[in-house]
């Protein structure tokens, strides 16, 4: 117990001021000063880098109380008048932030690494010489020598001049500065802190565990705070030392947790895959929702959403593998995003199609598939679009790569989306349907299929063929089944010993025949002489069938001619010969 109570004496004020500083990155706490509107003054270099250093001072001072405090007492958790420094202090980081130009950082970084880029630049000043604040240039030093920037003597540390914008006229750190932070703070880290609150509280440091050399910063980094939620502080105060050894811009016991999180999202993502495969396995062949391609994505989404707690809250991690978590995960959740919208509109397309009862190849069912698809296209490209405006990459540049890209696609393949184009229109116009039975160039026959690519057709041979979409909306179609009557053309021959009477009576018995049957068109009928042939009298028979396929179309004709044939037989005439044709 005594070891216990020496190691806790040790290192809780290590803890305790990590603490402090954890609770002040986080941007959601309520301020708790007396103007929690207030700005800093940085209306010239002199103003920007004392408006710095009173509120970093005021930060390390609030710590140091806190530490005293919680020191002395024998609390386990803190109480509200600790709770209430560390919103005063959270105040003065979230102002501190302000003397930073940010737009170099991706915007997913921006509000984690605004904190780091402070401590950064507050350890880097504690280091380095500093002009007194009087021989820093104010606003009236820099208006007369029309300046806009100031650097600060002996380094590439530099303030300038915001010129537009609703900050115009304010002096930040340059953006270029902001983003050699870390460099410079690796460059000036193993020197001495010069006098003041920052070397004050890294000597107490050094007395409470003078076997660690680390800076302030590194301190923060490593900080167990966010594991406070799970384990007690008193166990993570005995956690042996190899847990606090630094490595790769993270300490022992984070990269710890990295792999425990690793480990417990493959093992979700190997739940979602066996989800997928037995949907898969239970969908029949007549079901066409892909509701087995859903876990995956959404198991990506979850892992994502994770991540953030677990890095920001548990690990408290920073610096380049905080960087390199945060790029994973905004490439997971747009990815997985895109990827989802994809799925959810096809699954949304085949829900509408089966409540719509649309047959499962009709022109409607594809319409609403491709419609679907194109706008799960759409929203995919606006995810992937979005993630990398987040990661940094300007989103003009990343358009123009698209439509460059998108413009070689097309000269690459103008065949298929002349095609894709051509089903559209079928899909729109609609000149035919599935089950139709169409002629179109030198091909007949009745479609099965129309896809995104070419439309199938049956032919009378039992033959399947495809013709391209294009070629179809480029040709003429004559579709067959859409003729509510079909014209009849018969030659029929008979002997030249036929008497005139007897001609003239079968012509009029074949009129009273095709009046007579049931599927003929009533007074469109034409029955007479048409020529003389080479070895017979021709008779032209034209008419039309009331039909709308060829199985009743044929039975028509099959019936008019064998009640022709009848009526010659019974009228003593010989049918020489017989030729016809049915457009």
């Amino acid at each position: 117990m005594t070891l216990f109570r020496t190691a806790l004496r040790r290192r809780l004020p290590a803890l305790v001021f990590v603490l402090l500083l954890c609770f002040a990155a986080m941007p959601n706490a309520r301020a708790a000063d007396e103007n929690p509107l207030d700005v800093p003054d940085l209306s010239s270099p002199r103003a920007a880098m004392a408006g710095f250093l009173a509120l970093t001072d005021s930060m390390y001072t609030q710590a140091a109380v806190l530490l005293n405090d919680y020191f002395v007492s024998n609390a386990l958790y803190l109480n509200p008048e600790h709770r209430q420094l560390m919103q005063i202090a959270q105040q003065g980081a979230v102002k501190a932030t302000r003397i930073l130009d940010l737009s170099s950082l991706p915007p997913i970084l921006k509000s984690t690494l605004a904190v780091e880029r402070v401590e950064q630049f507050r350890e880097i000043l504690d280091r380095i010489p500093v002009p007194p604040l009087d021989q820093i240039p104010d606003a009236a030093e820099m208006a007369s020598h029309s300046a806009t920037r100031w650097r600060l003597p002996g380094t590439d540390i530099t303030f300038v001049r915001v010129e537009t914008g609703p900050r115009t006229g304010e002096y930040v750190l340059s953006a270029e500065t902001v983003e050699q932070l870390p460099d410079f703070y690796q460059r000036v880290k193993d020197l001495p802190y010069k006098p003041g609150t920052g070397r004050d509280l890294a000597a107490a440091f050094q007395k409470i565990a003078p076997r660690t050399n680390a800076t302030l910063y590194e301190r923060f980094s490593a900080s167990m705070v966010g594991l406070g939620y799970i384990f007690p502080m008193r166990w993570m105060l005995t956690w042996p030392d190899w847990t606090r050894i630094r490595l790769g811009g993270a300490v022992g016991w984070q990269w710890t947790g990295l792999a425990i999180g690793a480990t417990l999202i493959v093992l979700l993502l190997q739940v979602c895959r066996w989800i997928s495969l037995r949907l898969r396995r239970m969908k029949s062949e007549s079901n066409r929702v892909h509701w087995d391609m859903l876990p995956i994505p959404i198991g990506l989404l979850i892992s994502a959403g994770l991540l953030s707690p677990t890095v920001c809250t548990l690990l408290h991690l920073g610096g380049t593998p905080m960087i390199v978590i945060a790029t994973i995960e905004t490439l997971t959740i747009y990815i997985g995003s895109a990827w989802l919208a994809l799925i959810g509109c096809t699954i949304i397309a085949e829900l509408i199609v089966g409540v719509e009862h649309a047959t499962i190849r009709s022109l409607d069912g594809q319409l609403i598939r491709l419609g679907s698809r194109l706008v799960g296209a759409v929203i995919a490209v606006a995810c992937l679009i979005k993630g990398a405006d987040d990661l940094g990459f300007p989103i003009y540049s990343v358009i123009a790569g698209l439509g460059i890209g998108g413009l070689a696609v097309a000269l690459g393949a103008k065949d298929s989306i002349a095609n894709l184009l051509g089903s559209m229109l079928i899909m729109f116009e609609k000149p035919f349907r599935v089950g139709h039975h169409i002629r179109v160039g030198a091909y007949e026959g009745t479609v099965e299929d129309v896809g995104f690519r070419s439309t199938r057709i049956r032919t009378p041979d039992n033959s399947l063929i495809s013709v391209p979409n294009d070629a179809v909306i480029n040709a003429t179609v004559d579709n067959l089944s859409m003729r509510t009557k079909r014209r009849q053309h018969l030659n029929i021959g008979v002997g030249y010993n036929t008497p005139r009477a007897t001609l003239e009576a079968f012509i009029a018995g074949i009129i009273g025949l095709i009046e007579a049957h049931d599927l003929t068109e009533k007074g469109t009928e034409l029955v007479s002489m048409h020529n003389l042939g080479d070895s017979s009298l021709d008779i032209l028979v034209l008419f039309q069938l009331i039909v709308e396929d060829d199985r009743t179309e044929l039975s028509g004709r099959h019936e008019i001619l064998m009640k022709i044939l009848a009526l010659a037989e019974e009228m003593g005439i010989s049918v020489q010969g017989s030729k016809g044709r049915s457009p």
